[in-house]
């Protein structure tokens, strides 16, 4: 039976994702722990290996596509294994197995809180001030404006009781203090919205740039540097340096740099920023 080749989850937040190259084509051969595939996130990219050796048939998985965790993208065949058509992969489900009810037969049910009902706090026939009352007795008080605190209780453990607060009406008890209104806040100045994509594009000449979408991970980045950007009071400070000695090292270690293959030709191994370097300063003064 053909080994199928899902799109993994490689994220806790991840739903979909992209295959951002193959390395392995339709109908080669492949061992198990081969590079199949890149997978590019909001995070990161990572690569993803062969499950079983045999031959890559039904790439449906296509490069730069939303593709959902769980899918399946190729399938591979053993060798010698006959070939027939795509296979047709049913979704994971998520509800629970026989298996799974099954173990859970005559298990105690964990206690559940009821929707709506809180639990209640303190000594039942107990005000919020403190004061013990009879139900009757809170309402009375609550109608007159009275503290139910200020009042003397004569009932069982010096419980207030309707009579008692009678007797408060009639002598003009302690009021309560009305409730002073919360002062509405003070409106926020509202964020500054960004730039539209056209009204970037009018800043510049019509044939002066170059339009190149963005992959998943850049269009994270700038999401979030907007954000941070427009949201966030910034405050800068600046400090004159003198990097000249820093420019030519960087130069140095940069045209040091070995030279590797990639499918665009050959380029520099790495590439040394100043932002490296200050880097490398900072966990030196840090020691």
């Amino acid at each position: 039976m053909p080994t199928e080749v899902i799109l993994p989850k490689v994220d806790m937040d991840m739903a979909t994702g992209q295959i951002s190259r193959w390395f392995a084509e339709e109908g080669a051969q492949v061992k198990k722990g081969d590079v199949l595939f890149e997978i590019e996130t909001d995070k990161a990219a990572m690569e993803i290996d062969a499950p079983a050796s045999g031959v890559l048939r039904d790439v449906t998985g296509k490069e730069g596509v939303d593709i959902p965790v769980g899918a399946p993208v190729a399938w591979i065949y053993a060798d010698g294994e006959a070939y027939g058509t795509k296979q047709d992969s049913a979704p994971v489900s998520p509800l629970a197995t026989k298996h799974d009810v099954l173990s859970t037969a005559g298990s105690e049910a964990p206690p559940f809180a009821l929707p709506g009902i809180s639990p209640t706090r303190g000594e039942i026939g107990q005000s919020p001030s403190g004061a013990r009352a009879t139900p009757l007795a809170r309402r009375l008080a609550r109608e007159a404006g009275l503290t139910l605190s200020a009042i003397s209780g004569t009932g069982p453990h010096g419980r207030v009781v309707k009579a008692d607060i009678d007797a408060a009406i009639a002598k003009g008890g302690a009021r309560e203090a009305p409730a002073v209104a919360p002062e509405a806040p003070a409106a926020s100045a509202p964020a500054v919205k960004a730039m539209s994509d056209d009204q970037v594009l009018k800043l510049f000449e019509q044939g002066s740039y170059e339009l190149v979408p963005h992959d998943n991970m850049r269009k994270t980045i700038a999401r979030r540097l907007v954000e941070a950007k427009t949201s966030i009071p910034h405050f800068y400070l600046t400090l004159d340096c003198e990097l000249d000695a820093l420019l030519s090292l960087r130069t140095q270690l940069n045209a040091a740099a070995p030279v590797k293959k990639t499918d665009k030709g050959e380029a520099p191994a790495y590439k040394l920023s100043v932002n490296d370097m200050v880097i490398k300063a900072m966990a030196m003064a840090l020691k």
